[in-house]
């Protein structure tokens, strides 16, 4: 499971997750390894990958495409293709594997970016993915804030955080006593955790809370 965090204020977007995956063996026992789910695109993006483990090849290969295109995509066009990219992407993987065990199947991307086309600040946070682990993805609807898993009271911290415009260093740091709370309580989360922001000065810039 991966454990994420985004928002975002007049300040910039904040993102936070933990790097724990999963697998079973033929036997059903759980095995851990830790893989990165959080890059940049270019200076003005970024993507965070959660639920099954192909989510992470997925992000890595739409990085690649949106690379190519940076500055050529609208708002729109960047949705529409993420979504087309990522749905032809897991399909074929439950062609070759099969679905995933039951309870399992959540399947999420989280793009965050500065546009230019928006009013200013133009921060926004997408949310792609599917709760059954189906395709076609689908667009969620979010504000600007996202935990996955959800949880509603770190949902509502982070919003009044947020709401404060205060540093973003303090924001992130409420993320990482979140996350490394979690880490405590649940073996499918843990360290080490990825923070970065994205501003439209400095673009994105990993950060240490």
């Amino acid at each position: 499971m991966t454990q994420a965090l985004a928002g975002f204020n007049e300040n910039g977007i904040i993102l936070a997750t933990d790097s724990r995956a999963t697998l079973y063996t033929e036997t059903g026992e759980q095995q851990f390894l830790n893989v990165e789910k959080l890059h940049p695109i270019g200076k003005r993006m970024a993507i965070l990958s959660g639920g099954l483990g192909v989510s992470v090849p997925l992000s890595l290969a739409l990085r690649h495409q949106l690379i190519r295109r940076e500055g050529l995509l609208s708002l729109d066009e960047l949705v529409a293709f993420s979504l087309d990219y990522l749905s032809q992407g897991y399909a074929q993987h439950l062609e070759q594997h099969g679905e995933a065990r039951e309870g399992l199947r959540r399947i999420y991307f989280i793009l965050a970016g500065v546009f230019t086309e928006l009013p200013p600040p133009g921060y926004r946070l997408i949310l792609l993915g599917s709760e059954e682990g189906v395709p076609p993805l689908r667009r969620m609807e979010v504000g600007n804030v996202i935990v996955m898993p959800r949880n509603l009271g770190m949902e509502i911290r982070l919003s009044r955080a947020l709401s404060q415009t205060g540093p973003l260093d303090e924001v992130l740091r409420m993320s990482r006593d979140f996350l490394q709370k979690m880490a405590s309580t649940e073996d499918v989360v843990g360290p080490p955790f990825f923070f970065a922001t994205l501003t439209r000065e400095a673009g994105y810039q990993e950060f240490q809370p």
